[in-house]
């Protein structure tokens, strides 16, 4: 795991990444991306929210591919919770499955929950060194 200083919202659309999420749908279908790194993406990259909202209330609150080089990352159950560990292990897990099975050489993401989630840096670390390799970069700026 590498810690790089790039804004995630320079590479969305160009480079893979992950955005920290949620797992509520709102009324219209789209995903709610009210906050943090998954606001800002979604603004530059306004389908996601609606893909998101779709795969969600298919096949639950995992990582998914969203297309445009972007992949979810839960570590919240829903828009008023707060981050968990547990969800951010697991959708760790889920993204290095991605990444092996896509052939990834590279993908970005936040520190997961460490923002808006109210996660402990150490402790997030702490989970994400013992499952992700130097094909996983973090943004030192905290989603």
């Amino acid at each position: 795991m590498l810690f790089i200083s790039q804004e995630l919202t320079e590479l969305a659309g160009t480079e893979y990444i992950a955005v920290t999420t949620n797992g509520t749908v709102k009324q219209d279908g789209k995903a709610n991306m009210g906050r943090g790194n998954a606001k800002e993406v979604a603004a530059k990259l306004p389908r996601i929210a609606c893909e998101l909202g779709r795969l969600t209330t298919e096949k639950g609150n995992r990582v998914h591919y969203l297309g445009d080089k972007v992949f979810s990352f839960p570590v919240e159950e829903s828009w008023l919770s707060y981050a968990e560990l547990r969800l951010v292990e697991r959708s760790a897990k889920e993204l290095l499955e991605e990444v092996n099975k896509r052939k990834l050489e590279r993908i970005t993401l936040p520190l997961p929950g460490c923002g808006k989630g109210g996660l402990k840096r150490e402790d997030v670390i702490s989970v994400l060194e013992k499952i992700f390799d130097d094909r996983f970069a973090i943004t030192e700026k905290p989603a």
